[in-house]
């Protein structure tokens, strides 16, 4: 009976330290990526100042005379911080981040010194994964907070805490989105060039090519409904889910929309104008409501999920040697 209880205990005792291992390489492999592959000084403060640069500029310059206390710091900066600042300069960093993450470790044979270690394939794609999030986490908060102190020191507006915490959270949604989506193709592809050319480009079409051709598609058809809700182009028109999920946000933390973030709204199909009989000069700005934004979120967590799972999945059967 005592032997069966040391041979238990020793057996116990083996497994723990084998867990701990693991976990400890997955941490090593985790700083490695963020230290080595993904964090420098001079990157970082590229990648800060590329968020930044846009609406720092407009609180520089914006004339004084016209900022007092009724001024919104999200509305003088909210939609230029989610359009440029981060579907445009934040996206662009995480794709080029995230290409090479596997693909460059497979095209130059660096992945075979990872596997030699005791640690699973898996491991090492959700260490490098985990490490992308952290990265992209770590540049969105030093970047709203530079940019928050900013606005302070030109005025002390006073929606700047609401203007942090909406700001951040679509930066989560963004950080998840294009991290996921690139590193899926960074497991699918050996080349990190192609890894990065894909998400770019459908980025290109699904936001600022729609962002062109949606009024066009707005226009009604003969029986009176607009040619994209007709065909139901909003299910695959990423701009149009970004910034639903953008309002949701904005009208559960900020306030209600005010008449110029509405007018932003209507080029990305969340709003339309019409006109009334009566008195046709006057615009109505109707909400479309084609999809509620946690609708919105599911539909772009889950393609990228699926996306990752694919590429997971061939990246698992891949011969590496």
């Amino acid at each position: 009976m005592l032997e069966k209880k040391e041979k238990l205990n020793i057996s116990i005792s083996f497994s723990l330290k084998g867990l701990m291992h693991r976990i400890n390489l997955f941490y090593v492999l985790i700083k490695k990526t963020f230290f080595f592959d993904l964090y420098t000084h001079w990157k970082s403060l590229f990648s800060v100042l590329f968020i930044i640069i846009i609406p720092s500029l407009m609180l520089i310059f914006f004339p004084p005379q016209l900022i007092n206390d009724q001024t919104s710091l999200n509305e003088l900066l909210g939609m230029i911080q989610v359009i440029f600042s981060y579907c445009v300069a934040f996206a662009s960093i995480l794709i080029y981040s995230s290409a090479s993450l596997i693909a460059d470790e497979i095209k130059y044979n660096t992945m075979i010194l990872l596997t030699t270690k005791p640690i699973s394939k898996g491991s090492i794609v959700w260490g490098k994964y985990f490490a992308l999030l952290f990265y992209g986490i770590v540049v969105s908060i030093v970047s709203l907070g530079i940019l928050c102190l900013i606005a302070f020191l030109k005025h002390p507006f006073s929606d700047m805490g609401s203007f942090f915490v909406s700001q951040f959270l679509f930066s989560l949604i963004i950080i998840f989105f294009y991290s996921t989506f690139t590193i899926g193709f960074s497991m699918i592809f050996r080349n990190a060039k192609t890894a990065a050319l894909i998400p770019l480009t459908f980025s290109m079409i699904t936001i600022f090519l729609f962002f062109i051709i949606r009024p066009m598609l707005m226009s009604p058809t003969p029986s009176g409904m607009p040619y994209y809700e007709v065909f139901q182009i909003f299910y695959f028109d990423l701009g149009y889910h970004l910034m639903n999920i953008y309002t949701w946000f904005y009208e559960t933390f900020i306030s209600t929309l005010s008449i110029t973030l509405i007018r932003w709204l209507v080029s990305w199909g969340i709003y339309i104008i019409e006109y009334d009989e009566l008195f046709p000069e006057i615009e109505i700005y109707t909400r479309t409501n084609y999809l509620p934004p946690q609708a919105s979120l599911l539909i772009i967590l889950l393609f990228v999920t699926i996306l990752m799972l694919i590429g997971y999945i061939i990246f698992r059967r891949r011969d590496i040697n």
